[in-house]
C-alpha cells in the first residue's frame, strides 16, 4: 500500500514522516487505538530509502499485515502474561496471590513488547520505507495526496 507523507526529520537511514488520516482509518475497528488523541495526523517512522530531507514530500511503502501482527503482539503479549500470573497464582497460592501475579505477568509482558519494539527498530522489519521524493507538481490539486503539513488539522479536505 503506497501513501504519502511529509519528511519532519531525519536522522541516519530513518526519517520521521506526518501523514493525513486516511479514509480508511475511520472506518477500521481500531481506530480509536491509533488515534486515541483525536489528531487528523500520524507521525511515523520509515526507512528512508530515497534519500529525502526534512521538508520532502515522500511517497512511502507500507506493508498492509504488519499493523494486524503489530496488533496482536501489543495487546497479546501482555494480555497472555497477565492470564498466566493470574492462572498460576489463582491454582497454586490465592486469590491475593493470583491478583499480584497477574499484575507481575502484565508487566512482564510489557517489557516484553518493548524490547520487540527496540529490535524491530534497530533492524528495520515491518518499518514503513519511503520509496520516492514527490515533485511539487506531482502534489499539488489532488486532495487525497495532502499531506499533514500543508494544512494542520484538515485531514486532507478543505
Amino acid at each position: 500500500m503506497h501513501e504519502t507523507g511529509k519528511v519532519i526529520s531525519v536522522s541516519g537511514a530513518r526519517a520521521q514522516v506526518e501523514m493525513a488520516a486516511r479514509e480508511a482509518c475511520e472506518s477500521c475497528s481500531a481506530h480509536g487505538m491509533c488515534n486515541w488523541t483525536g489528531t487528523t495526523v500520524r507521525r511515523i517512522l520509515a526507512v528512508n530509502r530515497a534519500g529525502a530531507g526534512a521538508g520532502d514530500v515522500v511517497e512511502l511503502d507500507i506493508q498492509p499485515r504488519s499493523g494486524l501482527s503489530s496488533n496482536l503482539i501489543v495487546f497479546g503479549i501482555p494480555a497472555l502474561g497477565m492470564l498466566a500470573g493470574v492462572l498460576f497464582g489463582g491454582l497454586v497460592f490465592s486469590d491475593m496471590w493470583a491478583g499480584i501475579l497477574g499484575g507481575a505477568g502484565l508487566v512482564l509482558g510489557v517489557v516484553v513488547v518493548k524490547l520487540i519494539d527496540i529490535s524491530v527498530n534497530r533492524s528495520g522489519r515491518s518499518l514503513p520505507v519511503i520509496v520516492r521524493r514527490l515533485s511539487p507538481e506531482e502534489t499539488k490539486g489532488d486532495k487525497r495526496d495532502q499531506v499533514a503539513g500543508d494544512n494542520p488539522g484538515s485531514c486532507g479536505s478543505n
